[in-house]
Parts: C-alpha cells; sequence; structure tokens
C-alpha cells in the first residue's frame, strides 16, 4: 500500500432480534468531525467490521473461497475456471495473481481504517469517553488480527524462517510507506498489539455476558466485536503458528474455562453455522447480512460461473478411524435435487432459511464466524500429546469428537491419541473456515490435486502467496 488517499463510506443496514443481537446502523471513518463524538468511534469501528466482511476478505475469498479451493476441498466444475490453476498452485497465473493481490491491497485499506481510529484517539484523554479502553483495544485487536493474516499468507511460516521478509507493519494512518519487517519483527509486533489489546479489554470483560439484557448499545453482543476472549484466542491461534505450544495452550485454556462458550449437541451440527454465527461456540464472529447471499450462489447453486463443487473422497476423511455417527458428514454435505442445486453440495454455511427465500429466525444472527472453540480444544490437545500427556490429552479432544456424535480416544482399545487424529479432524471441523491451508503450512503437508492427479511437495511456491509488483514500484 503506498498511499492512503481516502477512506471510503461503508454503510451497515438496521438488524434487530432478540438479546443476542441490536446492532445500529454504521458509517465509517470519512473525516474528523466523526471523532468528535463516543458514538462516531462506533461507527468507525462497526464500519471496519463490515469491512471484513465483504467478499475480498472474510465474507468469501479468506473464509471458504480462495482458501479451501488453496486447501483442496473445493474446485469449480468448468473446466476454464481461474480455481481450477489455484487447485494446483499456480499463483503466477493472469486470472490468479489479481485475486490474491487483492487480498493484500484490501487488507491494508482495513488497516489504514483501524490506525486512522487509533490516530484520533490519541488525541483524546482517556477520561474522554467511558468506552475509551474498550474503542482502543478493539481497534489494537483488530490491526493486530490483520497484520497475523497477512503474514501467514505472503510470508514464510515462522517456524521455517523467522528471520526471512515479511510484511510491512503498519502503526499509523499516514502517507508514508512503512519497511518490510522480518517475519520475526512482524510476529512481535503482532503479540504487542494482541496483549496491549488484552489489557485494555480485561476492564470491560463484564460487558460480554450474552444475556445482559441491561447492556446497551456498543457493548452489547461482545460475539460480534473483537472481544477480551477474541484477543486470547487469536493469541492462542499465534502461538500455536510460532510453535510456542505452552503458551498457546495457555491461552486457548483461558477462553475454554471463562465458562461463555459451550460445544454444541451433537444433533445440532446441522445450525452451527448456516450462515450464522454459532450461539454457543463462536468467540468472534462478524455480522454480515450478505454472507448468506454469498454462499448460496458459491456452496448451494450449482452449475454456475461462483460455484464450488467438493472434491471427490472427501469421505475417507470422515470415515477414517471413524468410531460412531458423525453428524456432520450427514448434516454438512448433502446429495440435492431441486431446480437451483443438483448433486453434492458442502451446506455447512448455507442458511437453509435464505435458500427457502424464507426470513431467518430472530435467535439466528447472519454472519461468519472468525473463530470457534473446537480450535482451542485441539491446541490444547496437541500440546499435552507434545508432552506426553495422553490423558490429558484426550480430556481436552474428546470433548469435541463426542460432540459431534463420535466415540472418544479415552480407554479405547488399542489406540491412543496422536497428531494425525487431531489434524484429521482439525480438516474435518474447519471446512469453509478457511484455516486448513494454514494447517498444512505449518505442518509442511504434500498437497494433492485430485483433479489433475498432481502432488505438491511443500515449498514456498504452494505456501507463500507473491506479493504484489505494486508494492515494490515506489521503494528503495
Amino acid at each position: 500500500m503506498k498511499k492512503i488517499k481516502y477512506l471510503i463510506l461503508i454503510l451497515f443496514g438496521f438488524y434487530s432480534c432478540d438479546s443476542f443481537l441490536e446492532v445500529k446502523p454504521t458509517g465509517e471513518i470519512v473525516n474528523d468531525k466523526l471523532f468528535e463524538t463516543a458514538e462516531g468511534f462506533e461507527e468507525a469501528l462497526y464500519g471496519s467490521y463490515s469491512f471484513l466482511a465483504r467478499e475480498p476478505l472474510y465474507g468469501q475469498n479468506l473464509s471458504y473461497y480462495i482458501m479451501d479451493i488453496a486447501g483442496q476441498y473445493f474446485y469449480n466444475d468448468w473446466s476454464s475456471h481461474w480455481s481450477r490453476h489455484l487447485c494446483t498452485y499456480d499463483y503466477k497465473h493472469m486470472d490468479v495473481r489479481p485475486k490474491l493481490d487483492t487480498v493484500w491491497t484490501t487488507m491494508y485499506k482495513g488497516i489504514s481504517y483501524v490506525n486512522n481510529i487509533l490516530g484520533n484517539l490519541s488525541k483524546k484523554d482517556s477520561t474522554t469517553f467511558r468506552l475509551y479502553d474498550l474503542y482502543k483495544g478493539e481497534a489494537l485487536g483488530l490491526r493486530a488480527f490483520m497484520h497475523f493474516e497477512l503474514l501467514r499468507l505472503y510470508a514464510e511460516s515462522y517456524l521455517k524462517a523467522p528471520n526471512m521478509r515479511g510484511i510491512p507493519y503498519y502503526e499509523k494512518y499516514s502517507y508514508e510507506v512503512a519497511p518490510f519487517e522480518t517475519v520475526k519483527d512482524a510476529y512481535e509486533k503482532v503479540i504487542r498489539d494482541f496483549k496491549e489489546a488484552e489489557r485494555l479489554l480485561a476492564k470491560h470483560g463484564e460487558y460480554f455476558d450474552r444475556n445482559d439484557e441491561q447492556a446497551g448499545g456498543f457493548v452489547l453482543d461482545r460475539v460480534i466485536h473483537m472481544n477480551l476472549y477474541a484477543v486470547q484466542a487469536l493469541l492462542a491461534r499465534v502461538y500455536w503458528e510460532m510453535g510456542d505450544l505452552e503458551k498457546a495452550k495457555d491461552y486457548a485454556l483461558s477462553v475454554i474455562n471463562c465458562g461463555f462458550f459451550k460445544l454444541e449437541e451433537k444433533t445440532d451440527v446441522e445450525d452451527i453455522m448456516n450462515g450464522v454465527i454459532s450461539n454457543k461456540e463462536t468467540i468472534w464472529g462478524i455480522y454480515s447480512e450478505e454472507f448468506p447471499t454469498f454462499t448460496r450462489r458459491t456452496m448451494y447453486a450449482s452449475g454456475g460461473d461462483y460455484s464450488l463443487d467438493v472434491k471427490s473422497g472427501y469421505e475417507d476423511i470422515y470415515n477414517e478411524d471413524k468410531e460412531g455417527f458423525d453428524y456432520r458428514q450427514d448434516k454438512w454435505f448433502q446429495v440435492l435435487g431441486d431446480y437451483e442445486a443438483t448433486g453434492l453440495r458442502c451446506m455447512k454455511i448455507v442458511d437453509r432459511y435464505k435458500v427457502k427465500l424464507a426470513s431467518t429466525p430472530v435467535a439466528k444472527l447472519s454472519g461468519l464466524n472468525m473463530i470457534r472453540l473446537p480450535e482451542l480444544h485441539y491446541i490444547v490437545a496437541e500440546y499435552y500429546l507434545r508432552v506426553d500427556d495422553q490423558d490429558n490429552a484426550t480430556k481436552y479432544f474428546d470433548p469435541v469428537l463426542r460432540s459431534r456424535g463420535l466415540n472418544g480416544f479415552a480407554g479405547r482399545e488399542g489406540m491412543k491419541l496422536n497428531l494425525k487424529h487431531i489434524n484429521n479432524e482439525r480438516r474435518k471441523e474447519l471446512v469453509c473456515e478457511g484455516q486448513w491451508f494454514f494447517m498444512m503450512k505449518h505442518y509442511e503437508m504434500t498437497a494433492y490435486d485430485n483433479i489433475t492427479d498432481q502432488t505438491f511437495q511443500p515449498s514456498s511456491a504452494i505456501y507463500v502467496w507473491p506479493i504484489p509488483d505494486s508494492e515494490f514500484e515506489y521503494r528503495d
């Protein structure tokens, strides 16, 4: 990102439901007048969240589309579709490269928005607004999150090459071009921002209770904000990426034990995230009225230029070492035969009410799930495996299995839990959430495209996206 010339207006429409959500219309970071009031800062933050929910980022590309094509879950049936080249990691292809470039430029726009919020907050005394620390904590958490995502996509992994070139880390709203940081230095800044966000947000942890009907306005429904537990969960993810499993475990347990989140019952698996934010498992999600529309045309409708088909062989991973009935396989993958959707479709994130052109129940919040409870259970289980503590590993791993209809490993005759089992569950659980590609990169897995019958050995060529050429035009 060379220069920040202006900030666009983002409008967030009216939406109402029960105590789970009450969102007001929001604007975005347009001029200094916006930052004269607390309401202005709130509007700007809401606008930043809505920006993340757009198609170039988590509304489509960084959740279930580009990320899960690269993760070998999906493909488009049109032989000439650009996704075929993405399946084979041809990032230089003329139809693929612009899509990856757009992720970079759009994410840095989002960073500029939160830096503008932070810059204007710094001009105010911390006592100016009752929720000053809350505003600052959310903005710092968002800044850390976006830089972290860029690191995972456009730089070598921390474990492989901490001293290689990473990304620019923008800490202020400015026309100046930030220098490239090493991977290690960029990670340190991510952690610094997250930890400061954690400190600030801890002062307002009482606002998280979803059943607190006295909490109003900006503090209501913290699950759609960068809340305290979102920061801690993301720190668990960051430390896991760095290979510091002990710190990752500690942060994961902080969230698991806080009492606000629970694993869904196996019979409710179908409704965990069908175009909505999970009522129990989601630690942080982004509200979006558009998300069900995006997923309908890509995951439900078949045969179009946006449509994604499930790759053959998906059943194999769900059936491996299976004991019990996996409700995910049964409910998330369905063979359909209606006018719009035919054949095997992945229905995990499809809003079934919108498909039927009916209104989503008021208890359901349209949007996308950014980080959920099962991922933290996997991190804790992996830590205990590494220290050869089988009992505690199964203690945290088995509840996720049971919540999906499967038997746990504790007491299973002749079989011990291992890392392969955990990663198999990650692959099954995290479909449509954009995380499996990062697991592949972290463990330097071999990738296989069964459409072209090609195998790809782990390398920078498949696990590091190219930085846009435009990023280097005005650098020395």
